[in-house]
């Protein structure tokens, strides 16, 4: 903990040579954990790198390092890995936002919208709060404002009291239930329980915080954000009549209904309006903890494969009533096999997972990188060439 990761030192140095041969330079980063923090990015960098995954090909730099032609350090100059201070040219349509160049279309605008109005073309929120470098993670998007207000945290829910941890188990732990997985990860915590019931599925999601939303349902397995765009769910609020800029009037009773997730936007302003009934469902909710329960066989039509098994993902929110982003660690996708009580946590293909048994036969698939790990960064480079010399 005295010592202070670095990258390792490494350079590459060559001979001219003539026009008409080549050579190419490979260099390859180890990357941190996906839970691993950015304080640049101002999320985690698994988000980050899934950010990247999702921008169509047309919005991602065309080269990485000094050999990027739309990337320009600050000060002038070529090499792009000497710092990450940077500044991104983005095309005259686009505006740098939420970490890429957003165009301008998108949101009903040009490069002559603003002006036209007497307005700054700016990267801004619903709540008219603005971001000058385009580095935040969040609802924002190009907009027409004259806004000097800087970003400020949703007015945060009073948290779990000092005993919640004492009492977590007898709440979400329900013996009339067939089966239990627990979706914990590395979150707050949480657990589905469910019975396959005359050809329906009897479920409860319990969560280990206060009620800001929860939610769990299908997902959409060509969905962007780890199948959360496109998934069908059901979904329960603390609240009614939802804006963006002033969030749930809590004046309204909770209520649990099924929604479909839009397919692009992911704020909840994009998707609200989808809200259809829920089949037996509820929402239950204490000073220190949330769950959802529902009988159905299915979600917004989509019917439940009982007899096979499902892609789900569930998320939960105790931090506001803005209907807020779920946070790095509060949820997750997960495979069940409704009649055998089997399910695992989605781990991408590349990853080796953990497994160990869950109750009624399960599996819990936890975490593909261990806790506490730290990983170092490190390069190593492949040169190939017609001809070559270290120097």
């Amino acid at each position: 903990m005295q010592k202070k990761l670095r990258a390792t030192p490494h350079a590459v140095s060559l001979t001219a040579h003539d026009d008409s041969l080549a050579r190419v330079w490979y260099g390859r980063m180890i990357l941190p954990p996906k839970d691993a923090y950015s304080p640049t990015m101002g999320t985690s960098y698994g988000d980050v790198r899934q950010l990247f995954i999702d921008t169509p090909q047309a919005d991602i730099p065309s080269g990485l390092g000094c050999s990027s032609i739309d990337m320009k350090a600050i000060d002038g100059g070529s090499r792009f890995l000497d710092g990450d201070e940077v500044t991104v040219g983005c095309a005259d349509d686009e505006l740098y936002c939420w970490f890429r160049c957003m165009p301008l279309a998108d949101v009903g605008l040009t490069k002559d919208t603003c002006a036209e109005q007497n307005l700054n073309l700016q990267c801004a929120s619903p709540r008219d709060q603005v971001v000058l470098d385009g580095k935040n993670h969040g609802d924002f998007y190009p907009s027409c404002t004259n806004s000097t207000q800087n970003v400020t945290d949703y007015p945060a829910i009073p948290g779990q009291p000092d005993n919640c941890a004492d009492t977590w188990e007898s709440f979400y732990m329900d013996d009339s239930y067939d089966h239990s997985f627990n979706l914990t990860g590395k979150g707050d915590g949480a657990f589905l329980m469910w019975s396959v019931v005359d050809g329906s599925i009897k479920a409860r999601l319990a969560f280990n915080n206060v009620f800001g939303w929860l939610s769990t349902g299908f997902a959409d397995p060509d969905g962007k954000h780890k199948g959360m765009n496109g998934g069908h769910i059901v979904m329960a609020v603390p609240g009614g009549n939802y804006s963006a800029i002033t969030g749930l009037n809590l004046d309204v009773e909770a209520s649990v209904g099924s929604y479909v997730i839009d397919s692009d936007g992911s704020a909840f302003r994009h998707w609200v309006d989808t809200k259809g009934p829920a089949t037996n469902a509820a929402v239950m909710s204490t000073d220190c903890f949330t769950a959802i329960s529902f009988e159905s066989d299915n979600i917004n039509g989509k019917k439940f494969n009982i007899e096979g098994s499902d892609e789900m993902i569930w998320g939960g929110n105790g931090e506001d009533h803005f209907m807020g982003h779920h946070g790095r660690l509060n949820r997750a996708r997960f495979t069940v096999e409704w009649s055998t009580g089997v399910a695992e946590l989605y781990v991408p293909p590349t990853a080796s997972p953990t497994v160990s048994p869950t109750m009624e036969g399960g599996t819990d698939m936890t975490s593909a990188s261990p806790r506490g790990n730290f990983a170092f960064l490190s390069a190593f480079f492949t040169l190939t060439s017609i001809m070559y010399l270290f120097i």
